[in-house]
């Protein structure tokens, strides 16, 4: 079986999900092509550039000016359909196809007149909206209706001039209503939820959350690493308080920043709130009772720190799965969250508290009781494994072979 996947990165977050993917076909004996726009080719792995770096800046202009993100890049679109009709896949995967570097029109027109069977996982919103990726902090359903007159025209994907977010969502219903075969995957039953509210509501619809790397993730065993970490870092102000984390890649808006900065001030002093993943500007605006940790690549790093802190904590507004929290459990550690989209799903009363969007009070009130009363660490290990890797995208592959069975 040869199966073809498209997505924006080859080595981040979604694009580290499609290049493992792939990995796993080739491990039961299938084949597996990731089609990406930026990163690397992944080692071990059959890769396919789609465009370049000038095609993709053209894209984000004209998206910025026209809100029309995911409609330019054709001759880009084009060249990748000529290399899909020359590998011959039997099932096509998409994953995020939003990230200015294909026509979304062109390729699934292509799809829909090959007929061959085409999954989708759906990593945020964006195939079903007119423009945004989330819409819950907006307290927006114009999804359901056809959006238009759109409240996040300024967020991403970023328009400046125009709102075109009633064309774009007629555009998508259209092309994705002319795939014969398509089945969707989202990574949560809350995403799941909100795709059967919208255009995509009579299409097929599996819940296989993503999985966690159980080998990757698991209780740091290096103490002479975390004794570097927490000289290089800082981390020696934390004395004996005890060390509260959160983690995301990229610290949007969305993410919860604004919450945690206000979090650090209702916390006790026996407890410090570390932030890990901020830009170098965002690491000086801090307050004092907070301490900023830039991005780091080295997943060494990030292991030894999830295993340092006595509680990982999302305080953010919108997640179609929740990962860092997986990977704190991974390693043995407790974990909180907000009540909000579908984080909740993740943690269990084993394993930590979840608590009502916005309040501060009430997260600090949690985390005080877990690091009073701590969870246990096999606990945590153990759900972390309800999610390992392997058994989730085995589900993935036997999903590739009953939808590729009916060709």
């Amino acid at each position: 079986m040869r199966v073809a996947h498209i997505n924006v990165t080859s080595g981040l977050s979604t694009g580290r999900i499609a290049t493992d993917i792939c990995r796993v076909l080739g491990e039961l004996g299938h084949k597996g092509l990731l089609c990406y726009s930026r990163g690397y080719p992944p080692e071990g792995v059959a890769a396919y550039r789609v465009g370049n770096r000038a095609d993709t800046l053209l894209h984000a202009l004209g998206a910025r000016l026209f809100d029309r993100a995911g409609f330019f890049s054709r001759a880009a679109t084009r060249r990748l359909c000529k290399q899909l009709a020359l590998y011959k896949p039997d099932v096509v995967h998409l994953h995020n196809l939003h990230g200015y570097y294909l026509d979304i029109r062109a390729l699934l027109h292509w799809l829909a007149k090959t007929g061959v069977p085409v999954v989708w996982t759906l990593h945020d919103c964006w195939p079903f909206t007119g423009h945004c990726a989330y819409y819950t902090m907006a307290h927006c359903g114009r999804f359901r209706e056809g959006c238009g007159h759109c409240p996040q025209k300024r967020a991403y994907p970023e328009s400046l001039l125009l709102d075109q977010s009633r064309r774009n969502w007629l555009e998508k219903r259209r092309a994705c209503a002319a795939l014969p075969r398509l089945t969707l995957i989202t990574p949560s039953l809350w995403l799941g939820h909100e795709v059967r509210r919208s255009f995509l509501a009579k299409r097929d619809v599996r819940v296989i959350p993503s999985g966690v790397d159980l080998e990757t993730f698991r209780p740091c065993d290096e103490p002479e690493l975390i004794r570097d970490i927490v000289k290089r870092y800082g981390l020696a102000e934390l004395g004996e308080r005890k060390m509260l984390l959160s983690v995301a890649s990229v610290w949007e808006p969305r993410k919860g920043l604004s919450d945690l900065i206000a979090l650090s001030e209702a916390l006790g002093d026996d407890m410090m709130l570390v932030v890990l993943g901020l830009s170098h500007a965002q690491c000086g605006e801090l307050p004092v009772t907070m301490l900023g940790i830039p991005r780091t690549q080295s997943v060494r790093e990030l292991r030894a720190l999830y295993t340092a802190a006595d509680v990982c904590l999302s305080l953010s507004h919108e997640e179609t799965q929740g990962m860092t929290l997986l990977e704190a459990l991974a390693c043995g550690t407790q974990v909180l969250c907000y009540d909000a989209t579908a984080l909740p799903e993740i943690v269990t009363p084993d394993v930590g508290e979840v608590v009502p969007e916005g309040n501060i009070e009430a997260v600090a009130e949690a985390c005080a009781r877990l690091c009073a009363n701590p969870k246990a660490p096999e606990a945590c290990k153990a759900r972390a494994g309800e999610f390992e890797k392997r058994r989730q995208f085995a589900q993935v592959v036997g999903l590739y072979e009953e939808v590729a069975g009916g060709r």
